[in-house]
Protein backbone atom coordinates (compact mmCIF):
# COMPACT_ATOMS: atom_id res chain seq x y z
CA UNK A 1 0.00 0.00 0.00
CA UNK A 2 3.03 2.51 -1.09
CA UNK A 3 4.87 2.13 2.41
CA UNK A 4 7.54 0.98 3.95
CA UNK A 5 7.63 -1.03 7.32
CA UNK A 6 10.70 0.57 8.69
CA UNK A 7 10.08 -1.28 12.22
CA UNK A 8 8.81 -3.79 14.33
CA UNK A 9 8.42 -3.63 18.18
CA UNK A 10 8.09 -7.59 18.97
CA UNK A 11 7.60 -6.36 22.71
CA UNK A 12 4.97 -3.31 21.60
CA UNK A 13 3.47 -4.76 18.72
CA UNK A 14 4.09 -1.09 17.34
CA UNK A 15 4.55 -1.18 13.66
CA UNK A 16 6.65 2.12 11.75
CA UNK A 17 5.33 2.75 8.71
CA UNK A 18 7.15 5.16 6.08
CA UNK A 19 4.02 6.22 3.85
CA UNK A 20 5.41 7.44 0.64
CA UNK A 21 2.23 8.24 -1.45
CA UNK A 22 1.73 11.81 -0.78
CA UNK A 23 -1.41 12.31 -2.95
CA UNK A 24 -3.57 9.38 -0.72
CA UNK A 25 -3.81 11.27 2.43
CA UNK A 26 -6.58 8.55 3.38
CA UNK A 27 -3.38 6.50 4.80
CA UNK A 28 -1.78 9.43 6.52
CA UNK A 29 -3.36 7.62 9.85
CA UNK A 30 -3.40 4.82 11.30
CA UNK A 31 -7.25 4.30 10.94
CA UNK A 32 -6.70 4.60 7.03
CA UNK A 33 -3.69 2.42 7.16
CA UNK A 34 -5.78 -0.08 9.44
CA UNK A 35 -8.83 0.37 6.38
CA UNK A 36 -6.35 -0.45 3.58
CA UNK A 37 -5.14 -3.52 5.23
CA UNK A 38 -8.19 -5.01 6.33
CA UNK A 39 -9.29 -5.54 2.35
CA UNK A 40 -5.29 -6.69 0.96
CA UNK A 41 -5.14 -9.29 4.07
CA UNK A 42 -8.99 -10.35 3.37
CA UNK A 43 -9.63 -9.70 7.09
CA UNK A 44 -13.31 -8.05 6.44
CA UNK A 45 -15.08 -6.99 3.63
CA UNK A 46 -15.35 -2.77 3.05
CA UNK A 47 -17.20 -0.87 5.98
CA UNK A 48 -20.09 0.94 4.48
CA UNK A 49 -19.50 4.87 4.17
CA UNK A 50 -22.67 6.54 4.89
CA UNK A 51 -23.88 9.36 6.79
CA UNK A 52 -25.91 8.34 9.85
CA UNK A 53 -28.48 11.42 9.93
CA UNK A 54 -28.55 14.92 10.09
CA UNK A 55 -27.52 16.85 13.42
CA UNK A 56 -29.41 19.42 14.45
CA UNK A 57 -26.15 22.28 13.56
CA UNK A 58 -26.74 24.35 11.53
CA UNK A 59 -23.96 27.28 10.06
CA UNK A 60 -24.36 30.86 9.06
CA UNK A 61 -22.00 32.10 6.55
CA UNK A 62 -21.18 35.80 6.53
CA UNK A 63 -21.04 37.69 3.01
CA UNK A 64 -17.94 39.19 4.31
CA UNK A 65 -16.16 36.55 4.69
CA UNK A 66 -15.67 36.24 0.45
CA UNK A 67 -12.41 37.92 0.10
CA UNK A 68 -11.38 36.58 3.25
CA UNK A 69 -12.00 32.74 3.93
CA UNK A 70 -14.90 32.17 2.46
CA UNK A 71 -15.47 28.49 2.54
CA UNK A 72 -16.38 25.87 5.52
CA UNK A 73 -17.85 22.47 6.06
CA UNK A 74 -18.57 20.47 9.40
CA UNK A 75 -20.15 17.08 10.69
CA UNK A 76 -20.90 15.54 13.73
CA UNK A 77 -19.53 12.15 14.74
CA UNK A 78 -21.12 10.38 17.77
CA UNK A 79 -20.42 7.74 19.59
CA UNK A 80 -16.45 7.90 19.99
CA UNK A 81 -14.21 6.24 22.57
CA UNK A 82 -10.80 8.06 21.53
CA UNK A 83 -7.54 6.60 23.62
CA UNK A 84 -4.44 8.71 23.84
CA UNK A 85 -3.00 6.70 21.11
CA UNK A 86 -6.42 7.67 18.95
CA UNK A 87 -5.84 11.34 20.31
CA UNK A 88 -2.15 11.63 19.06
CA UNK A 89 -3.69 9.99 15.84
CA UNK A 90 -5.97 12.53 14.87
CA UNK A 91 -3.58 15.39 15.96
CA UNK A 92 -0.91 13.85 13.40
CA UNK A 93 -3.56 13.58 10.76
CA UNK A 94 -4.64 16.92 11.07
CA UNK A 95 -1.44 18.49 11.19
CA UNK A 96 -0.17 16.37 7.77
CA UNK A 97 -3.30 17.36 6.37
CA UNK A 98 -2.89 21.71 7.51
CA UNK A 99 0.82 21.26 5.97
CA UNK A 100 0.16 19.08 2.82
CA UNK A 101 -3.53 19.07 0.89
CA UNK A 102 -4.07 22.39 2.66
CA UNK A 103 -1.26 24.17 1.72
CA UNK A 104 -0.23 25.37 5.26
CA UNK A 105 -4.00 25.87 5.84
CA UNK A 106 -4.60 28.25 3.27
CA UNK A 107 -6.76 26.35 1.29
CA UNK A 108 -7.79 24.04 4.33
CA UNK A 109 -7.48 23.70 7.71
CA UNK A 110 -9.73 21.93 10.37
CA UNK A 111 -11.04 22.39 13.77
CA UNK A 112 -12.37 19.65 16.28
CA UNK A 113 -14.63 20.67 19.39
CA UNK A 114 -16.76 19.22 21.78
CA UNK A 115 -19.97 18.76 20.17
CA UNK A 116 -22.31 18.08 23.20
CA UNK A 117 -20.61 22.11 24.43
CA UNK A 118 -21.88 23.92 21.45
CA UNK A 119 -24.87 25.46 20.53
CA UNK A 120 -27.09 26.12 16.97
CA UNK A 121 -26.59 27.96 14.74
CA UNK A 122 -22.66 28.89 14.34
CA UNK A 123 -21.90 31.60 12.79
CA UNK A 124 -18.82 31.61 10.49
CA UNK A 125 -18.43 35.62 10.48
CA UNK A 126 -15.85 38.35 10.59
CA UNK A 127 -15.12 40.70 13.93
CA UNK A 128 -13.27 43.20 14.94
CA UNK A 129 -8.93 41.74 15.88
CA UNK A 130 -8.91 44.62 18.45
CA UNK A 131 -12.19 44.61 20.08
CA UNK A 132 -12.61 40.35 20.60
CA UNK A 133 -10.86 38.05 22.90
CA UNK A 134 -11.27 34.40 23.95
CA UNK A 135 -8.93 32.06 25.58
CA UNK A 136 -6.55 30.18 22.66
CA UNK A 137 -6.09 26.53 23.02
CA UNK A 138 -3.24 25.94 25.29
CA UNK A 139 -3.57 29.22 27.19
CA UNK A 140 -5.04 30.17 30.27
CA UNK A 141 -5.64 33.57 29.80
CA UNK A 142 -8.14 35.70 27.53
CA UNK A 143 -6.40 37.35 24.72
CA UNK A 144 -7.41 39.64 21.13
CA UNK A 145 -7.68 38.22 18.08
CA UNK A 146 -4.28 41.12 17.66
CA UNK A 147 -2.77 39.67 20.32
CA UNK A 148 -2.86 36.10 19.19
CA UNK A 149 -1.59 37.10 16.06
CA UNK A 150 1.63 38.52 17.77
CA UNK A 151 1.99 36.32 20.92
CA UNK A 152 0.56 32.99 20.28
CA UNK A 153 2.99 30.38 18.46
CA UNK A 154 0.24 29.11 15.96
CA UNK A 155 -0.60 32.79 15.46
CA UNK A 156 3.43 33.98 14.21
CA UNK A 157 3.18 31.31 12.17
CA UNK A 158 -0.16 31.72 10.34
CA UNK A 159 -0.99 35.24 10.89
CA UNK A 160 -0.22 36.32 7.71
CA UNK A 161 -3.12 33.87 5.85
CA UNK A 162 -5.38 36.90 7.96
CA UNK A 163 -3.37 39.49 9.01
CA UNK A 164 -4.00 41.97 5.94
CA UNK A 165 -8.26 42.04 6.28
CA UNK A 166 -9.62 44.76 7.99
CA UNK A 167 -11.49 42.29 10.46
CA UNK A 168 -10.70 38.95 10.73
CA UNK A 169 -12.48 35.18 10.26
CA UNK A 170 -14.23 33.75 13.75
CA UNK A 171 -16.41 30.78 14.65
CA UNK A 172 -19.25 31.96 16.92
CA UNK A 173 -22.13 29.31 18.43
CA UNK A 174 -25.99 30.42 19.44
CA UNK A 175 -24.82 31.16 22.44
CA UNK A 176 -22.24 33.60 21.52
CA UNK A 177 -19.40 31.16 22.46
CA UNK A 178 -15.96 31.48 20.42
CA UNK A 179 -15.44 28.03 18.54
CA UNK A 180 -12.25 29.57 17.27
CA UNK A 181 -9.86 31.94 14.81
CA UNK A 182 -9.41 30.40 11.98
CA UNK A 183 -7.54 28.99 10.72
CA UNK A 184 -5.15 30.14 13.73
CA UNK A 185 -6.55 28.61 16.78
CA UNK A 186 -9.16 26.78 18.81
CA UNK A 187 -10.36 27.85 21.95
CA UNK A 188 -9.67 26.12 25.00
CA UNK A 189 -12.59 25.86 26.09
CA UNK A 190 -14.66 24.73 23.56
CA UNK A 191 -11.84 23.08 21.45
CA UNK A 192 -9.63 20.89 23.71
CA UNK A 193 -10.74 17.09 22.63
CA UNK A 194 -10.10 14.83 25.31
CA UNK A 195 -10.39 10.82 25.82
CA UNK A 196 -14.05 11.56 27.84
CA UNK A 197 -15.16 13.29 24.69
CA UNK A 198 -18.04 11.27 22.74
CA UNK A 199 -19.44 13.35 20.36
CA UNK A 200 -17.06 15.47 18.14
CA UNK A 201 -17.84 18.79 16.07
CA UNK A 202 -15.46 18.34 13.01
CA UNK A 203 -14.55 21.89 10.89
CA UNK A 204 -13.25 22.71 7.94
CA UNK A 205 -12.33 26.28 6.42
CA UNK A 206 -10.44 27.64 4.01
CA UNK A 207 -10.52 29.14 0.29
CA UNK A 208 -11.21 25.93 -1.89
CA UNK A 209 -14.24 24.94 -1.59
CA UNK A 210 -13.23 21.13 -3.34
CA UNK A 211 -10.39 21.21 -0.64
CA UNK A 212 -12.15 22.07 2.33
CA UNK A 213 -15.28 19.59 1.84
CA UNK A 214 -12.38 16.70 0.55
CA UNK A 215 -10.67 17.41 3.65
CA UNK A 216 -13.78 16.66 5.79
CA UNK A 217 -13.96 13.48 3.96
CA UNK A 218 -10.71 12.37 5.23
CA UNK A 219 -10.86 13.59 8.80
CA UNK A 220 -14.68 12.24 9.75
CA UNK A 221 -14.00 8.87 7.96
CA UNK A 222 -10.79 8.80 10.10
CA UNK A 223 -13.36 9.23 13.38
CA UNK A 224 -15.81 6.35 12.00
CA UNK A 225 -13.44 4.26 11.80
CA UNK A 226 -12.64 4.08 15.74
CA UNK A 227 -16.67 3.63 15.75
CA UNK A 228 -18.19 7.03 15.32
CA UNK A 229 -21.25 7.91 13.42
CA UNK A 230 -21.14 10.35 11.50
CA UNK A 231 -23.99 13.53 10.95
CA UNK A 232 -24.31 15.91 8.65
CA UNK A 233 -24.40 19.75 8.63
CA UNK A 234 -25.79 22.32 6.67
CA UNK A 235 -23.64 25.74 5.90
CA UNK A 236 -26.10 28.33 4.92
CA UNK A 237 -23.90 31.22 2.67
CA UNK A 238 -24.73 34.63 2.32
CA UNK A 239 -23.34 34.46 -1.57
CA UNK A 240 -22.67 30.97 -3.70
CA UNK A 241 -22.93 27.79 -3.21
CA UNK A 242 -25.70 29.92 -1.33
CA UNK A 243 -26.25 26.25 0.83
CA UNK A 244 -24.34 22.77 0.70
CA UNK A 245 -25.05 19.98 3.17
CA UNK A 246 -21.75 18.00 4.30
CA UNK A 247 -20.26 15.70 4.25
CA UNK A 248 -20.96 13.62 0.96
CA UNK A 249 -19.49 10.10 1.07
CA UNK A 250 -20.88 8.98 -1.90
CA UNK A 251 -18.29 7.24 -4.10
CA UNK A 252 -17.76 8.19 -7.46
CA UNK A 253 -18.54 5.81 -10.45
CA UNK A 254 -15.26 4.64 -12.80
CA UNK A 255 -14.49 2.11 -15.44
CA UNK A 256 -11.56 0.13 -16.46
CA UNK A 257 -10.92 -2.14 -19.69
CA UNK A 258 -10.27 -4.94 -18.97
CA UNK A 259 -8.18 -5.54 -22.36
CA UNK A 260 -6.01 -2.37 -20.88
CA UNK A 261 -5.50 -3.86 -17.74
CA UNK A 262 -3.85 -6.94 -19.27
CA UNK A 263 -2.08 -4.22 -21.97
CA UNK A 264 -0.58 -2.48 -18.85
CA UNK A 265 0.48 -5.22 -16.83
CA UNK A 266 1.79 -7.91 -19.11
CA UNK A 267 -1.09 -10.20 -17.65
CA UNK A 268 -3.96 -12.26 -18.87
CA UNK A 269 -6.39 -11.85 -15.90
CA UNK A 270 -10.44 -12.42 -16.21
CA UNK A 271 -13.15 -10.15 -15.04
CA UNK A 272 -13.49 -12.12 -12.12
CA UNK A 273 -9.44 -11.96 -11.54
CA UNK A 274 -9.93 -7.94 -11.83
CA UNK A 275 -12.58 -7.61 -9.42
CA UNK A 276 -11.10 -9.59 -6.94
CA UNK A 277 -7.94 -7.78 -6.70
CA UNK A 278 -10.08 -4.55 -7.10
CA UNK A 279 -12.20 -5.67 -4.33
CA UNK A 280 -8.62 -6.02 -1.92
CA UNK A 281 -8.51 -2.55 -2.78
CA UNK A 282 -11.27 -1.19 -1.26
CA UNK A 283 -13.19 -0.63 -4.17
CA UNK A 284 -16.68 -1.96 -5.32
CA UNK A 285 -16.59 -3.63 -8.28
CA UNK A 286 -18.16 -5.85 -10.96
CA UNK A 287 -17.80 -7.06 -14.60
CA UNK A 288 -19.58 -4.73 -16.94
CA UNK A 289 -20.25 -4.59 -20.62
CA UNK A 290 -17.73 -4.93 -23.54
CA UNK A 291 -14.96 -5.97 -21.58
CA UNK A 292 -15.19 -3.23 -18.90
CA UNK A 293 -15.11 -3.21 -15.09
CA UNK A 294 -17.33 -1.42 -12.95
CA UNK A 295 -15.93 0.68 -10.26
CA UNK A 296 -17.36 2.54 -7.75
CA UNK A 297 -14.07 5.01 -6.05
CA UNK A 298 -14.62 4.98 -2.36
CA UNK A 299 -14.92 9.25 -1.36
CA UNK A 300 -11.66 8.84 0.62
CA UNK A 301 -9.55 8.00 -2.74
CA UNK A 302 -8.89 11.60 -3.86
CA UNK A 303 -6.07 10.40 -5.47
CA UNK A 304 -7.88 8.29 -8.67
CA UNK A 305 -7.99 10.32 -11.43
CA UNK A 306 -7.38 8.37 -14.42
CA UNK A 307 -8.04 4.36 -15.21
CA UNK A 308 -4.42 3.90 -14.44
CA UNK A 309 -4.37 4.66 -11.01
CA UNK A 310 -6.99 1.80 -10.58
CA UNK A 311 -4.79 -0.66 -12.68
CA UNK A 312 -1.82 0.22 -10.39
CA UNK A 313 -3.89 -0.70 -7.28
CA UNK A 314 -4.73 -3.98 -8.93
CA UNK A 315 -1.03 -4.76 -8.92
CA UNK A 316 -0.46 -3.74 -5.59
CA UNK A 317 -3.63 -5.88 -4.96
CA UNK A 318 -2.11 -9.31 -7.30
CA UNK A 319 1.63 -8.48 -5.66
CA UNK A 320 3.65 -6.21 -7.67
CA UNK A 321 6.50 -9.15 -7.25
CA UNK A 322 4.15 -11.88 -8.85
CA UNK A 323 4.43 -9.26 -12.40
CA UNK A 324 6.84 -10.50 -14.58
CA UNK A 325 9.27 -7.68 -15.52
CA UNK A 326 9.67 -7.12 -19.08
CA UNK A 327 12.09 -4.40 -20.96
CA UNK A 328 10.47 -1.98 -22.93
CA UNK A 329 9.95 -2.81 -26.56
CA UNK A 330 10.85 1.00 -27.71
CA UNK A 331 14.04 2.15 -27.23
CA UNK A 332 15.46 5.74 -27.45
CA UNK A 333 19.36 6.29 -27.37
CA UNK A 334 20.42 9.50 -25.40
CA UNK A 335 22.92 11.61 -25.98
CA UNK A 336 24.56 15.17 -25.13
CA UNK A 337 23.40 17.61 -27.97
CA UNK A 338 25.83 19.24 -29.72
CA UNK A 339 25.05 22.82 -28.11
CA UNK A 340 25.84 21.08 -24.86
CA UNK A 341 29.14 19.57 -25.93
CA UNK A 342 30.21 23.16 -27.29
CA UNK A 343 29.20 24.63 -23.88
CA UNK A 344 31.22 21.84 -21.97
CA UNK A 345 34.17 22.14 -23.86
CA UNK A 346 34.30 26.34 -23.10
CA UNK A 347 33.64 25.45 -19.47
CA UNK A 348 36.66 22.79 -19.79
CA UNK A 349 39.29 25.49 -21.43
CA UNK A 350 38.10 28.29 -18.65
CA UNK A 351 38.57 26.26 -15.67
CA UNK A 352 42.04 25.55 -17.47
CA UNK A 353 42.96 29.20 -17.63
CA UNK A 354 42.10 29.51 -14.03
CA UNK A 355 38.68 30.58 -14.08
CA UNK A 356 35.73 29.47 -11.62
CA UNK A 357 32.57 28.39 -12.85
CA UNK A 358 29.54 30.12 -11.41
CA UNK A 359 25.59 29.53 -11.91
CA UNK A 360 23.36 32.77 -11.41
CA UNK A 361 19.50 33.35 -12.00
CA UNK A 362 17.60 33.88 -15.46
CA UNK A 363 15.47 36.53 -13.24
CA UNK A 364 17.05 39.43 -12.53
CA UNK A 365 15.90 43.29 -12.69
CA UNK A 366 16.17 46.67 -14.90
CA UNK A 367 18.34 47.71 -11.86
CA UNK A 368 20.73 45.22 -12.15
CA UNK A 369 20.62 45.40 -15.85
CA UNK A 370 20.75 48.68 -17.02
CA UNK A 371 21.09 51.43 -14.23
CA UNK A 372 23.98 49.61 -12.29
CA UNK A 373 25.39 48.86 -15.82
CA UNK A 374 25.81 52.69 -16.92
CA UNK A 375 23.16 51.90 -19.90
CA UNK A 376 19.97 52.38 -20.76
CA UNK A 377 16.67 50.26 -19.74
CA UNK A 378 16.65 48.10 -22.45
CA UNK A 379 13.24 46.33 -24.02
CA UNK A 380 13.17 42.80 -21.93
CA UNK A 381 10.88 40.18 -21.15
CA UNK A 382 8.88 41.32 -18.15
CA UNK A 383 7.77 38.86 -15.72
CA UNK A 384 3.89 39.75 -14.95
CA UNK A 385 3.17 39.22 -11.51
CA UNK A 386 6.60 39.02 -9.94
CA UNK A 387 6.99 38.29 -6.28
CA UNK A 388 10.25 40.04 -5.71
CA UNK A 389 11.28 43.00 -6.65
CA UNK A 390 15.15 41.86 -8.12
CA UNK A 391 13.86 39.05 -10.24
CA UNK A 392 11.25 41.18 -12.26
CA UNK A 393 12.58 40.44 -16.19
CA UNK A 394 14.60 37.89 -18.02
CA UNK A 395 18.40 38.52 -18.38
CA UNK A 396 19.40 39.90 -21.80
CA UNK A 397 23.32 39.44 -20.99
CA UNK A 398 25.46 37.64 -18.07
CA UNK A 399 27.60 40.47 -16.92
CA UNK A 400 25.50 41.95 -14.76
CA UNK A 401 24.99 38.34 -12.72
CA UNK A 402 28.62 37.90 -12.72
CA UNK A 403 29.26 41.33 -11.13
CA UNK A 404 26.00 40.84 -8.54
CA UNK A 405 27.96 37.69 -7.32
CA UNK A 406 31.22 39.53 -6.88
CA UNK A 407 29.86 42.14 -5.11
CA UNK A 408 28.58 39.38 -2.59
CA UNK A 409 32.01 37.72 -2.67
CA UNK A 410 33.85 41.25 -1.85
CA UNK A 411 35.29 39.25 1.88
CA UNK A 412 36.73 36.35 -0.77
CA UNK A 413 40.74 37.06 -1.39
CA UNK A 414 41.22 38.44 -4.90
CA UNK A 415 42.22 38.25 -7.68
CA UNK A 416 38.90 36.40 -8.36
CA UNK A 417 38.51 35.19 -11.47
CA UNK A 418 34.64 33.66 -12.31
CA UNK A 419 32.79 33.14 -15.74
CA UNK A 420 29.26 31.28 -16.27
CA UNK A 421 27.72 29.72 -19.75
CA UNK A 422 24.24 30.09 -19.67
CA UNK A 423 20.95 31.02 -21.49
CA UNK A 424 19.90 34.43 -21.75
CA UNK A 425 16.11 35.78 -23.65
CA UNK A 426 16.25 38.44 -26.38
CA UNK A 427 13.16 40.09 -27.07
CA UNK A 428 11.63 40.97 -30.93
CA UNK A 429 9.86 43.85 -30.24
CA UNK A 430 9.25 43.86 -33.92
CA UNK A 431 8.21 40.12 -34.02
CA UNK A 432 5.27 39.95 -32.21
CA UNK A 433 6.74 40.26 -28.67
CA UNK A 434 8.10 36.52 -29.66
CA UNK A 435 11.56 35.59 -27.07
CA UNK A 436 14.30 33.85 -28.51
CA UNK A 437 16.97 32.47 -26.33
CA UNK A 438 20.63 32.64 -26.51
CA UNK A 439 23.15 30.95 -24.76
CA UNK A 440 26.07 33.56 -23.67
CA UNK A 441 29.67 32.84 -22.42
CA UNK A 442 30.38 36.00 -20.00
CA UNK A 443 34.00 36.23 -17.73
CA UNK A 444 35.57 38.75 -15.31
CA UNK A 445 38.64 39.26 -13.49
CA UNK A 446 38.81 41.69 -10.57
CA UNK A 447 42.13 42.20 -9.10
CA UNK A 448 44.64 45.25 -8.19
CA UNK A 449 45.95 45.21 -11.51
CA UNK A 450 43.14 43.96 -14.06
CA UNK A 451 43.20 45.30 -17.54
CA UNK A 452 42.10 45.15 -21.30
CA UNK A 453 45.43 42.94 -21.71
CA UNK A 454 44.75 40.08 -19.11
CA UNK A 455 41.29 40.18 -20.66
CA UNK A 456 42.19 40.03 -24.02
CA UNK A 457 44.92 37.27 -22.85
CA UNK A 458 42.27 35.34 -21.69
CA UNK A 459 40.06 35.80 -24.51
CA UNK A 460 42.82 34.57 -27.28
CA UNK A 461 44.02 31.44 -25.70
CA UNK A 462 40.25 30.64 -25.89
CA UNK A 463 39.26 31.30 -29.17
CA UNK A 464 43.09 29.54 -29.69
CA UNK A 465 42.47 26.17 -27.91
CA UNK A 466 38.82 25.80 -29.66
CA UNK A 467 41.02 26.08 -33.22
CA UNK A 468 38.83 29.79 -33.81
CA UNK A 469 40.98 33.22 -35.25
CA UNK A 470 39.56 36.25 -34.20
CA UNK A 471 40.09 40.22 -34.08
CA UNK A 472 39.00 42.73 -32.07
CA UNK A 473 38.38 45.75 -33.28
CA UNK A 474 37.70 49.35 -31.34
CA UNK A 475 34.73 50.01 -29.77
CA UNK A 476 32.13 52.07 -27.07
CA UNK A 477 29.94 50.40 -24.92
CA UNK A 478 28.84 52.43 -21.57
CA UNK A 479 29.57 49.84 -19.39
CA UNK A 480 33.56 49.98 -20.64
CA UNK A 481 36.17 52.32 -20.41
CA UNK A 482 36.48 54.42 -23.73
CA UNK A 483 39.71 53.60 -25.58
CA UNK A 484 39.55 50.01 -23.73
CA UNK A 485 36.72 48.48 -25.12
CA UNK A 486 36.45 46.43 -28.69
CA UNK A 487 33.83 44.20 -30.34
CA UNK A 488 35.18 40.52 -31.10
CA UNK A 489 35.22 39.68 -34.62
CA UNK A 490 35.38 36.30 -36.22
CA UNK A 491 34.48 35.55 -39.73
CA UNK A 492 33.53 38.84 -40.28
CA UNK A 493 30.50 38.64 -37.64
CA UNK A 494 30.62 40.43 -34.20
CA UNK A 495 29.69 37.51 -31.69
CA UNK A 496 30.81 39.94 -28.41
CA UNK A 497 32.62 42.53 -27.06
CA UNK A 498 35.52 43.08 -24.06
CA UNK A 499 37.46 45.21 -22.04
CA UNK A 500 37.93 46.94 -18.49
CA UNK A 501 34.56 48.45 -16.80
CA UNK A 502 34.11 51.72 -16.42
CA UNK A 503 34.74 52.84 -12.97
CA UNK A 504 30.97 54.08 -12.59
CA UNK A 505 30.28 50.19 -12.92
CA UNK A 506 32.87 49.08 -10.55
CA UNK A 507 31.37 51.60 -7.79
CA UNK A 508 28.10 50.66 -8.60
CA UNK A 509 28.38 47.21 -7.41
CA UNK A 510 30.97 48.11 -4.38
CA UNK A 511 33.65 46.75 -5.81
CA UNK A 512 37.07 48.56 -4.77
CA UNK A 513 38.96 47.06 -7.48
CA UNK A 514 39.56 47.12 -11.43
CA UNK A 515 37.81 45.11 -13.25
CA UNK A 516 37.81 43.57 -16.62
CA UNK A 517 35.49 41.23 -18.45
CA UNK A 518 34.69 39.95 -22.10
CA UNK A 519 30.67 38.32 -22.90
CA UNK A 520 30.26 36.14 -26.54
CA UNK A 521 27.55 34.31 -27.54
CA UNK A 522 27.86 30.91 -28.04
CA UNK A 523 26.63 30.74 -31.54
CA UNK A 524 29.19 32.45 -32.88
CA UNK A 525 31.49 29.75 -31.35
CA UNK A 526 30.24 26.97 -32.78
CA UNK A 527 29.93 28.61 -36.27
Amino acid sequence: MKGDVESIDEQTGAVNIEVKDSNHPAIWSVEGVARALRGFLGISPPRPLRVSGKSLLRVIVDKRLLPIRPFIACAVVRGVHPSEEALKSWINLQEKMDQTYGRKRRKASIGLYQADLIRSPLHYTVKDPEATSFVPLGSSEGMSLRRILEEHPKGQEYGSLISSSDNWPLLVDGKGQILSLPPIINSNDLGRITTSTRNILVEVTGTSLETVHNTLKIIVLALSERGGRVFSCMQNYGYKPTRTITPDLDGRPAKVSLNYMNRVLGTSLAPSDAVKNLKRAGYDARPGKRGEITVQVPPYRLDIMHPVDLIEDVAIAMDLNNLKPEWPKVWTPGGVSAETEAEDTVAEVMLGLGYQEVLTYTLTSSEIASRKMNTEPGMRAELANPRMTTHTVLRDWLLPSLLEFLSANTHVDYPQRIFEVGPCERLDGGNGGKIETVSKLAAATVHASAGFTEIRACLDALLKSLGLESTVQPGTHPSFLEGRCGSVMINGRRIGLLGELNPRVVAAWGLSLPAAAFELEMGGLNA
